[in-house]
């Protein structure tokens, strides 16, 4: 055979599978980039929130789905089950909960590259006066709205004491 001829036939296929290739590595490029992403999405979700009380909806949605998003990672995983099990209040680890929170954070900061981030420094964490100020005042609101709705019988008129004795039990019967 010409060599010539042979070099056009593995120019033919060069120029075929080359694009080829070049596509297959983009789309795994791009699976690990988003499967990369994820994490750090998830993980800067954890962090932002960490000493939020009582716990966001953003936190808990985070925590529920690190199995999902760490599913490649036993270490993670393990220091999730640990802490999920710290947070039932008949667990006796549930007084070392925080503990537990820091290494589960710790492992996912190593996973994710910062090898250098100190358990002491996820602890930190700065929350202003003004927030807990904020809560307060909602939490007293909250409060005074449902001692005035529990007092009456609707926006315009109160309960008698009797009516209110009566209303009262029927409420403490209500909740579980």
């Amino acid at each position: 055979m010409d060599t010539n001829l042979i070099f056009t036939i593995v120019q033919i296929v060069a120029v075929a599978i080359i694009p080829l290739i070049v596509w297959w590595l983009g789309i795994r490029w791009q699976k690990n980039k988003a499967k990369d992403d994820a994490k750090r999405t998830l993980f800067f979700a954890l962090m932002a929130n960490r000493k939020i009380t009582p716990p966001n909806k953003e936190w808990v949605d985070a925590l529920n789905t690190i199995d999902i998003v760490f599913q490649d990672n036993k270490k993670v995983r393990k220091a999730w089950r640990e802490y999920y099990d710290s947070l039932d209040e008949r667990s006796q680890y549930n007084k070392d909960s925080n503990s537990f929170k820091l290494d589960l954070l710790s492992e996912m900061a190593n996973a994710l590259g910062y090898k250098d981030l100190k358990q002491t420094e996820i602890d930190r964490f700065y929350s202003p006066k003004y927030f807990a100020n904020v809560q307060n005042s909602q939490n007293a609101l909250t409060s005074e709205l449902i001692r005035v709705l529990a007092h009456s019988k609707s926006y315009a008129e109160s309960f008698s004491d009797e009516e209110y004795i009566v209303h009262r039990e029927e409420l403490e019967r209500q909740i579980p």
